[in-house]
């Protein structure tokens, strides 16, 4: 804790296309369309209710993502399924929402 009793961050999540971000300092993260998760995106049918969490380790300092999700998670364009864990490192990309992209070209 800093001098005014609150916790510093440890990480931050930054939305890619507005480069608006959310600071961690909390231990654990929620993440879905449920009104009570930490970060909550109530309008978007694609996030489950329940759909991954984060979590920092307090021994080691790793960061872990579980996937709690229906459609599953994608980070750095590997899709994760319900319960698999991923760790977290800096400049990870993380789609809690993804549709992948039609090829229009020739691939090979």
């Amino acid at each position: 804790m800093d001098i005014h009793g609150r916790s510093q961050p440890w990480g931050k999540l930054v939305k890619v296309d507005t480069e608006s971000e959310v600071l961690l300092v909390n231990r654990e993260y929620t993440v879905g369309r449920r009104k009570g998760c930490d970060l909550s995106f109530p309008a978007s049918k694609l996030v489950s209710g329940d759909h991954c969490k984060i979590v920092q380790d307090e021994r080691s300092g790793l960061v872990w993502l579980e996937d709690t999700s229906t459609n599953g998670t994608v980070i750095n364009m590997s899709k994760l399924v319900k319960k698999q864990v991923h760790m977290l490192q800096n400049g990870d990309v993380i789609y809690f929402v993804y549709r992948e992209m039609l090829c229009t070209a020739v691939c090979g």
